[in-house]
């Protein structure tokens, strides 16, 4: 009789990485989440408690990349229903900072154009709005978990994430 130790022998190699889980256990989160709207910034303050994150919650695109240029944040948030700025626009805006940051878009709706057009806009994904807590949690985490990404981002390899890596 054989084991399956014998099939796949391990040689001395590098030690496998600490799971995503401990590394996020280990860290505090930092983001960055352009809204205007009163009870989206409250939902957003009670769930970064919660989880104990860092955020900071501005009103404009402008007032997050003159955040973004004092306080260098991998992760944004940013509201599709932003008051005379397209979100586009802002995140155009943030995407023309030096450093990698990753944007995830807060819209009510979401469909496959959608999600097109904040990847052409060099967004990362999308969450729903009104905010749930768990599905907040799970967008922030995964996008939070890309962080690895920023040197290629600098060179010009690659804009956003590939997400079908994962």
């Amino acid at each position: 009789m054989f084991h399956l130790k014998q099939l796949f022998r391990i040689g001395k190699s590098a030690p496998a990485a600490p799971p995503k889980s401990a590394l996020l256990a280990s860290e505090s989160i930092k983001l960055v989440a352009i809204t205007q709207n009163q009870e989206d910034r409250k939902s957003l303050r009670d769930i970064a408690a919660s989880f104990a994150w860092n955020i900071s919650i501005v009103d404009s695109s402008a007032a997050a990349v003159d955040l973004l240029q004092q306080q260098p944040t991998p992760l944004v948030i940013c509201d599709s229903d932003l008051n005379g700025e397209d979100w586009r626009a802002a995140l155009s805006r943030i995407a023309a900072l030096p450093q990698a940051v990753c944007v995830l878009l807060a819209s009510r709706v979401t469909d496959e154009y959608l999600r097109n057009e904040v990847t052409r806009c060099h967004g990362y994904d999308i969450v729903i709005k009104p905010f749930q807590r768990e599905e907040l949690r799970r967008a922030v985490t995964f996008a939070w978990s890309w962080r690895g990404w920023t040197s290629r981002h600098r060179a010009g390899v690659l804009r956003t994430p590939d997400r079908s890596s994962s």
